[in-house]
């Protein structure tokens, strides 16, 4: 018996998951915030998507949060991380008990973001809230086609609830949507596992004059990352795995975690694996410095990361470096303005008692 599924966030992930849940036998109703400026009107007219050479008809198209809302399941957010907060106070008002949130994005703490929101707004709902460590898809969506694009899966996505203790009942029913999620220890092993933030803003702020030049003829995964700036990536990826080890998590390198995903090739090197990822090389962009790719995975991505590591006593000098750079560059701090653990809540404490709070909500549970 298939779920009824409503996706929030109609972008390329979105949409992308909207026919492919149609498509797995789920009633899905994707909703699009009134103050999103993408042209949906085709798939509002017809309540169609042009799925990889195939017209699938969703069940329903809305702008209004509340019918989004009302007798669903499984909510899927398919946001940007940086919109964690706003997205929760936008739907918390309707929230129902038994739903299930799955935030399906780059992970960076989401889950607790989600419920220190709810905390405050509807405290007494019974909803379960987890979250993957990237999105389900490779995607694209062409709004003047009405086409989405299924690129690729991500074929070992961790996913993890918060609190933890959940994760083993939030899978039973999101197996049921995709056959690829992977229990993670808790949203701190998707965090470290969100594969952005090693891979975008420290080639992105490397390429800034090529980028503020000729940005929409930018390609990074096959331009940007060279002999050179690749060995940036090698060191943040060199702390990430130490702060993973600090938690007793899986510390993969990037190429041997991607390579699992199913986004690079085995046997070549990670320089090769980006230029030459079927899943990646022809992905345009970043066409500015206020892209995602710089301004998320920095905010909500580095600055996360280095704050996990001042907690378990990680030094991370280059992901430190990237984030001055960077607030350089666009005229910002990023330390005072990102995403930390004290900003979430949480205080000075060592690896196990942080993998404790993870297991308990450390707010209200």
């Amino acid at each position: 018996m298939g779920l009824k599924i409503s996706i929030f966030g109609a972008g390329h992930g979105g949409i992308t998951a909207a026919a492919d849940m149609t498509e797995r036998g789920h009633t899905v109703t994707l909703y699009q915030s009134p103050q999103s400026s993408r042209d949906l009107s085709k798939i509002e007219e017809t309540g169609e998507i042009n799925f990889n050479g195939s017209p699938v008809r969703i069940h329903k198209f809305t702008r209004e949060v509340a019918e989004a809302v009302h007798d669903q399941d499984v909510l899927m957010l398919a946001i940007p991380s940086t919109a964690i907060e706003p997205v929760a106070e936008n739907i918390a008002p309707y929230l129902e008990d038994g739903q299930y949130i799955m935030i399906n994005s780059a992970s960076a703490m989401c889950s607790i973001r989600f419920k220190r929101v709810l905390h405050n707004m509807k405290a007494d709902v019974d909803v379960k809230v987890g979250e993957t460590m990237s999105l389900t898809y490779a995607s694209r969506y062409f709004p003047e086609k009405n086409e989405a694009q299924l690129i690729a899966y991500n074929r070992h996505n961790l996913f993890a609830a918060y609190p933890s203790r959940h994760t083993e009942e939030m899978l039973e029913v999101f197996n049921r949507m995709y056959d690829h999620l992977k229990p993670a220890e808790n949203i701190l092993e998707t965090t470290l596992n969100n594969g952005n933030p090693e891979s975008h803003p420290g080639p992105s702020i490397l390429n800034a004059g090529r980028i503020d030049y000729a940005g929409d003829e930018f390609y990074l995964y096959k331009e940007g990352i060279t002999e050179h700036t690749v060995n940036v990536i090698h060191r943040i990826d060199e702390e990430r795995q130490a702060i993973c080890r600090a938690l007793g998590f899986e510390a993969l390198s990037k190429s041997e975690r991607s390579v699992r995903s199913g986004y690079f090739e085995d046997g070549m090197s990670l320089l090769e694996q980006y230029n030459s990822s079927k899943v990646l090389q022809d992905i345009v962009g970043p066409t500015n410095l206020e892209n995602r790719y710089v301004t998320e995975d920095v905010s909500n991505g580095l600055v996360l990361w280095a704050s996990i590591g001042d907690m378990v006593e990680v030094e991370t000098p280059v992901m430190d470096a990237v984030i001055t750079l960077t607030g350089v560059l666009l005229d910002r701090d990023y330390f005072k303005q990102g995403v930390t653990l004290s900003k979430l809540g949480i205080e000075k404490t060592d690896a196990e008692q942080l993998n404790q709070l993870m297991r308990y909500n450390h707010t209200r549970d």
